[in-house]
């Protein structure tokens, strides 16, 4: 069987638009959610909050080879991710396949004399496309020298919230089949402007309670009401071992077990009796070949809603039993709010992090658990502890669920 390794990343988020701004930041328990009024967004709109990147250092769209459009700062994030694993990445490394997870679909959009002055009789619809730069991307590789890609290996997915975790899903079973040596992965979401916002807003979805901009996520707490949209991008370079130690690259984690599936049950709840989720998270850790027993942490898809708190709660008890309670938990979207399809992804990142520091992060806000919220949340700051195994779970409208395990290099 092919091991499936992580030797480089690149990041851009609300709490650091590299990887040791965001290590440090994350570790430090700190938030990068805002209050938006009065600057992105009119003082009156009804959602206030957004995890939003500080893009002062990161160049504009043309400068990055970006054609202007309506929404362009998802390709500046995705580039400027890419661009921290180039600058490390041999030109003559070929690069065999791209995996994308990025938004699409029919938005509401405002328009531009009522951004500032809410008025919900100014919404028209708008279709946008997705800012799909994939072909870009491979065009940027091209030039460097890390070959050309296939059409059929250049892959876009979507599937929500855990589109980020599966594109490294499909990544893997792309290495695992033998077809390719090496691929990238990239996610992104730059949906922290008005349209996004309203969209999930009409959802009921977002948080909208008036506290401190760094409160708003708080997951698995007794006064929670929503999640706080925020923007980020991701990029891994996945490869075999084999190809990974033929050009004696570091190795920093690997992926070993990955499992998907969908409840095929309501647009945007998961099923009560979790059967899926359940189904999911033991298929990634059988498909690793270990025992529930040595999973060391979970990364939680920990979104701060009322229903996915509690079912995430209760399937990791169905899932881990009794254990399950010694199983530290805990959720980076206290942090930096819930970035939908990069999420997954740029949480794979976090969970990397962890394994090589040995470390856990935290999840902030917690001061008045759920009594429905039982397990052990690493309330109280950043942990050191000793883990081989994590998982990380990503849950997405419309039921789809993707789990992956990730296991610690031995050096």
């Amino acid at each position: 069987m092919l091991d499936i390794v992580v030797t480089d990343f690149g990041i851009t988020s609300p709490i650091g638009i590299s990887v040791p701004e965001f290590e440090k930041r994350m570790f430090a328990g700190d938030s990068g959610i805002i209050d938006l009024r009065g600057s992105l967004v009119g003082n009156n709109f009804p959602v206030a909050f957004g995890g939003v990147v500080d893009d002062t250092n990161i160049p504009p769209a043309t400068e990055l080879g970006l054609p202007l459009g309506l929404h362009t700062n998802g390709g500046r994030y995705l580039i400027h991710a890419l661009q921290q694993i180039l600058q490390r990445l041999p030109e003559s490394v070929p690069i065999d396949a791209l995996v994308q997870a990025s938004p699409a679909g029919i938005y509401f959009d405002i328009v531009r004399d009522s951004l500032m002055h809410y008025d919900p009789d100014s919404f028209i619809w708008d279709e946008l496309r997705a800012e799909w730069v994939v072909e870009i991307i491979a065009e940027k590789l091209k030039q460097r020298g890390h070959g050309s890609i296939d059409p059929e290996n250049i892959i876009s997915v979507n599937s929500a919230c855990a589109a980020g975790s599966q594109a490294i899903g499909v990544a893997y079973h792309l290495l695992k089949s033998g077809r390719i040596k090496r691929c990238l992965v990239c996610a992104v979401d730059a949906g922290a402007w008005e349209s996004q916002l309203m969209n999930f807003h009409l959802l009921h979805t977002l948080t909208t309670d008036d506290v401190p901009a760094h409160t708003a996520s708080r997951p698995f707490s007794k006064s929670r009401s929503g999640f706080v949209k925020s923007e980020a991008a991701a990029v891994l370079l996945l490869e075999t071992r084999a190809a990974a130690e033929e050009r004696k690259a570091e190795i920093l984690a690997q992926v070993c077990g990955y499992a998907f599936n969908s409840d095929a049950y309501r647009l945007t709840d998961g099923r009560d009796d979790n059967q899926c989720v359940v189904r999911a998270m033991e298929d990634a850790i059988a498909d690793a070949g270990i025992e529930k027993t040595e999973i060391g942490y979970i990364n939680a898809h920990g979104t701060s809603t009322v229903l996915n708190d509690r079912l995430e709660t209760q399937a990791i008890k169905k899932v881990f039993g009794e254990n399950a309670y010694q199983i530290p938990v805990s959720s980076l979207k206290s942090q930096i709010g819930h970035s939908t399809v990069a999420a997954g992804a740029v949480e794979a990142i976090a969970c990397i992090l962890m394994l090589l520091r040995q470390k856990i992060t935290p999840t902030i806000n917690l001061h008045d658990p759920d009594p429905d919220c039982d397990l052990d949340y690493v309330p109280e700051g950043s942990r050191d502890v000793a883990i081989d195994y994590i998982l990380s779970n990503s849950f997405g409208f419309g039921g789809q669920n993707a789990c992956l395990v990730l296991k610690k290099e031995r050096n």
